[in-house]
């Protein structure tokens, strides 16, 4: 995903991105920001008084990380997101955009992890079931604080819960393509971050949201991985065309949000937080709605038939 903060951040910009990493740190794993965001601000040798406070408070957040993964599900994830740290820090010494960095050093993470696993003797029925018993583990967490003192659990709870503990292993199938797409939103927020506080920041500085688009190519690789999952292959190989799909239509998506954010942009603040909240109550309908626009953007182009025509014609 790719996000700028322009060179003097208008106090709406700077508000908005602290609520877009304030709910990326509830939500997903917080070392997939964290750790690129140290290594980016190391690289680019920090100066300045804010930016060794943001440092230190990275490094501390890390550090508090670190000491609580434990178990195989968990101890995978940490160590995906300092490869794939470490790996964005590498590809950005050559350029390209944040996109384009960021789906590379997850393709090289991916199979680094992969391969790590492999020779550790490490199975994909294995991983599955570790992540099965990690969300598992995580929805009965929520039941917790209603049982607490003895109570018997809230029974609106644990009815609205249990689907969601039944199709853990459906949702284990295709954790690691969430995971790839929170980590390339991490790196994204990573690097917008140290766009905005560093004094001398390494890299491109990320694009506007309402700007993000990808190579209209890449379409083939979403038609080619339906193929794979039609076509009878084994169950890991399976898994890597369910995992795909996944990070495609979370592409696409994006995409399709990022249109929608070009169409609301010259609104006013009510109906943005209107269309907010519609979105959060019909996540389904949205979600769908912003893959067939991410999709119809790829041969429609609508920002640019939005946009209003150049002076003196062409």
């Amino acid at each position: 995903m790719e996000l700028r903060a322009a060179s003097q951040p208008g106090r709406r910009g700077t508000w908005g991105a602290v609520a877009v990493l304030a709910g990326f740190l509830l939500l997903a794993p917080p070392l997939f920001v964290l750790a690129p965001f140290v290594l980016l601000t190391l690289a680019s040798r920090p100066r300045t008084l804010r930016e060794l406070l943001w440092l230190g408070a990275a490094l501390v957040g890390t550090g508090v990380v670190l000491q609580g993964s434990s178990g195989l599900a968990l101890e995978l994830i940490r160590d995906s997101a300092l490869v794939l740290a470490a790996v964005f820090l590498l590809v950005s010494m050559r350029g390209g955009s944040v996109l384009a960095r960021g789906l590379l050093a997850v393709l090289l993470t991916a199979v680094a992890i992969g391969i790590w696993e492999a020779s550790r003797g490490v199975s994909w029925p294995e991983l599955q079931s570790a992540f099965t018993t990690l969300l598992q583990d995580s929805y009965r967490a929520l039941l917790a604080p209603a049982t607490a003192g003895g109570k018997p659990p809230n029974p609106e709870l644990k009815s609205f819960l249990q689907p969601f503990i039944d199709a853990a292993p459906d949702f284990a199938r295709a954790l690691p393509g969430l995971l790839a797409l929170e980590g390339l939103a991490g790196l994204a927020l990573a690097s917008l971050w140290h766009h905005r506080l560093a004094a001398r920041p390494l890299g491109r500085a990320p694009a506007p949201f309402r700007r993000f688009r990808f190579n209209d190519h890449l379409i083939w690789g979403a038609i080619f991985t339906l193929a794979l999952l039609l076509a009878p292959l084994p169950a890991p190989w399976k898994a890597v065309a369910v995992n795909l799909l996944v990070l495609g239509v979370g592409l696409y998506a994006t995409r399709g949000l990022a249109v929608v954010a070009a169409v609301l942009a010259p609104a006013p603040g009510p109906p943005k937080l209107l269309a907010g909240i519609l979105a959060i109550l019909l996540f389904p309908v949205a979600l769908g709605l912003c893959l067939a626009l991410g999709l119809a953007d790829t041969w429609l182009d609508i920002r640019g038939r939005l946009a209003p025509p150049a002076p003196g014609g062409s």
